[in-house]
């Protein structure tokens, strides 16, 4: 693979936040993307109550596992929910997901207006898992 970016390509939010929700998955010191249990809870209701009233949608933004993208004026804004590993240092982490969205997003040709990392905890790692299983 090139580090070229494509030419003529357009691309959309839904592509954007898949690019951004890997880059985010192969970065060292990430658990997991996404809200916690009950955010997402309040989120879905949210979301249901304002489909129920009609409240109209941008259309430009897509949510893919705690990665949110927006597309305007041709500028990339995608912001991250994560939740960082204990052992690691939770700002540096924060700073290597921002370079690795930008770098993974300019490598498909995406102008990009800011990378946001939000991180919602910070946890020990899961037990590794027992031989055999």
């Amino acid at each position: 693979m090139t580090d070229r970016p494509l030419r003529g390509k357009v691309i959309g939010s839904s592509v954007i936040a898949s690019v951004a929700a890997r880059a985010a998955r192969e970065t060292p010191g990430i658990l997991r993307l996404g809200p916690p249990l009950g955010q997402l809870v309040a989120r879905v209701r949210s979301a249901a109550r304002n489909t129920l009233r009609r409240v109209p949608d941008t259309g430009y933004r897509t949510s893919r596992d705690g990665v949110f993208a927006a597309v305007s004026d041709g500028r990339a804004t995608v912001d991250v929910e994560v939740a960082t590993d204990a052992r690691f240092n939770a700002l540096e982490v924060a700073a290597d997901l921002q370079e690795r969205v930008r770098h993974a997003l300019r490598r498909t040709g995406v102008a990009v207006s800011s990378v946001n990392v939000t991180i919602l905890a910070i946890e020990d790692p899961p037990p590794p898992a027992a031989p055999g299983r």
